[in-house]
């Protein structure tokens, strides 16, 4: 149903089979808000101001947060499609709202979403800090969210000289690189085919996690991911300027995993042999979840040496398996 009044408002009302109704009213100064209230509880406000700046409120009652748990479901939200920017001031605001003390995985609609597409969480004193498990659906980003959290959608996609849009990886770049995850190796250069070594994996996974990776006077850039890394045995914290090959790379992935048991084997490899006793089960691990593939001629080369552009590739696949 479609009213539209003398002052030029028109109010849009559409309701679905099951009894979800949506509810638009757009102003003749451009704003708007949209209200949907669906059948099984869940419901939202969006605003539109007449500068065009978002605000979205959802919120999701038990049964609906209970019920994805259970089957292990992502929640999409009961939301128009917010846009995307780089700015985060003008960014696209979401608050969810879910039973008292629980949290859920929720897709929130994004139109025209990129790998660089990315939730900001706004902590309650102001500031902000990008979520680095963010992840990205056909339809928008997903992410675990607890109850009363406002999070900005914002595109926070990085240039580099050296990556067009044409290469292999650049989606991967993209991914880990919004994600701060990785940074160049200057404000211009991500430098992909460069080896990746023992220093840059354990500050990037130090970052995953969580963890501060800035230098303090005097020591070497790569200090806090190493201590970082010992302590949580994810490394030993030797040879920090060696390169890393790709049996090292599974191991320390294998690490931060908890080293879950792998189903199988490396025996389809044609050089199996080639990989060491002490990363044979996380390479298998690897290779089962997809993070580390064959080279296509039937062979693993766990000693070959991992560039940069295939750990942000290898990183964007972990951060799907581990979020």
């Amino acid at each position: 149903m479609v009213e539209t009044k003398k002052d030029g408002t028109t109010t849009t009302t559409t309701t679905d089979k099951i009894g979800n109704k949506t509810e638009t009213v757009e102003n003749p100064d451009g704003s708007s808000k949209t209200t949907v209230d669906n059948k099984d509880g869940s419901s939202s406000t969006t605003t539109v101001s007449e500068d065009g700046k978002v605000e979205a409120e959802v919120k999701l009652p038990a049964a609906v947060v209970n019920d994805a748990a259970e089957k292990g479901e992502t929640v999409a939200l009961p939301m128009p499609e917010v846009p995307v920017t780089t700015s985060t001031e003008n960014a696209p605001t979401v608050t969810v709202t879910l039973p008292s003390n629980t949290s859920a995985k929720v897709e929130i609609p994004v139109a025209e979403v990129t790998p660089g597409t990315v939730a900001v969480i706004v902590k309650a004193d102001g500031t902000e800090e990008i979520i680095k498990t963010t992840l990205t659906t056909d339809n928008g980003v997903a992410v675990t969210l607890s109850d009363g959290d406002t999070v900005k959608i914002v595109d926070n996609s990085k240039e580099f000289d050296d990556v067009s849009s044409h290469h292999w990886g650049s989606d991967y770049i993209d991914f880990a690189t919004s994600r701060e995850l990785f940074s160049g190796t200057s404000a211009t250069t991500f430098s992909p085919e460069t080896v990746m070594t023992r220093a840059m994996i354990v500050t990037v996974l130090a970052s995953y996690d969580g963890a501060d990776t800035s230098a303090s006077a005097g020591e070497a850039w790569y200090t806090s991911g190493q201590q970082w890394a010992v302590e949580n045995g994810i490394s030993d914290g030797s040879n920090m300027e060696n390169s890393l090959n790709r049996e090292q790379l599974a191991v320390m992935l294998w690490n931060y995993a908890g080293k879950p048991a792998p189903s199988g084997n490396l025996s389809s490899f044609a050089d199996a042999y080639d990989t060491s006793d002490w990363a044979a089960q996380a390479m298998a691990w690897a290779v089962e979840n997809g993070l580390i593939s064959g080279m296509g001629d039937g062979s693993l080369d766990p000693q070959g040496l991992a560039t940069r552009a295939q750990v942000a590739t290898i990183m964007s696949q972990f951060v799907a398996l581990t979020a």
